[in-house]
């Protein structure tokens, strides 16, 4: 095995990456352009006001489910850690570092999603998630010794870390919330949403069978408003869980919406 080192680019990226965060800028260690077409994921967030690079549509789905979290401060995506740290883990845990098998390159470990959270106290706190599709087949081994390299190092900064599989997030919950992201608006009035509810809900509750089109447009009749609008309503409800919809079951305009059970709401 040909000894470990560091890429004068590995470097640049990493300076790169500390320079913009002094600036308060989250720049992704692994961008769109050293992934194939088949593989990234990248779109505009308007929560976030940046654009977001993904390895896949699992992670962006992991995102997308985690980003209207009541609690939710801040995320970031394919995240960094220091490699000087990272290498006297690895020697710690007896594990061999990340690297390119053929040159002895070190590769950067990176987390996939790094959320912060406030608590009812407003105080701030981290978790680490680490993305992955499945559990088992023969790199396990070798994934769980990357995953154990990540984890002390988080716990080493007092950040709980977290591994997540895809049979673990709703595609429909995702696809739900995807399909409505272009009408994020957060400058939207608390009292138009509510109001909006109220009339929502008394209408599905009078009127079952009406589809989710048909209920908008009674809506939209009954305050006043135009259509557009109330499609702009019933997004920012949900992004706000102020609306108890079912969102792990698909949302299709031709069928009527189905409303979730308190506990149901209360994941939202």
């Amino acid at each position: 095995m040909k000894k470990l080192y560091v890429s004068e680019a590995t470097n640049r990226k990493i300076r790169e990456f500390n320079e913009a965060k002094k600036r308060g800028v989250h720049i992704p260690y692994v961008k769109s352009t050293f992934m194939s077409a088949g593989t990234r994921s990248i779109f505009f967030c308007p929560v976030q006001k940046r654009v977001i690079t993904f390895m896949g549509q699992g992670e962006k789905h992991l995102y997308i489910t985690k980003l209207f979290g009541p609690n939710v401060v801040e995320i970031k995506e394919q995240y960094p850690l220091d490699y000087v740290l990272t290498k006297e883990i690895a020697d710690e845990l007896g594990v061999i570092h990340p690297r390119k098998h053929l040159s002895g390159e070190l590769t950067v470990v990176t987390t996939d999603l790094l959320i912060t959270y406030r608590d009812e106290n407003g105080s701030e706190y981290r978790v680490a998630y680490a993305f992955k599709y499945s559990i088992g087949g023969r790199n396990q081994t070798r994934t769980n010794q990357k995953l154990a390299i990540a984890e002390t190092y988080w716990k080493r900064f007092g950040v709980r870390s977290e591994q997540i599989l895809r049979s673990d997030v709703s595609k429909d919950k995702a696809y739900n919330l995807l399909n409505y992201i272009d009408k994020y608006d957060k400058n939207i009035c608390i009292n138009d949403i509510n109001d909006f509810v109220t009339a929502l809900l008394d209408d599905v509750i009078e009127h079952p069978s009406h589809t989710l089109r048909e209920s908008l447009s009674a809506v939209s009749a009954s305050l006043h408003i135009e259509p557009f609008y109330s499609m702009t309503l019933l997004a920012n409800a949900i992004f706000r869980n102020a609306l108890p919809i079912d969102l792990m079951q698909e949302i299709k305009l031709h069928k009527p919406i189905k409303l979730a059970l308190p506990t149901q709401w209360a994941r939202y």
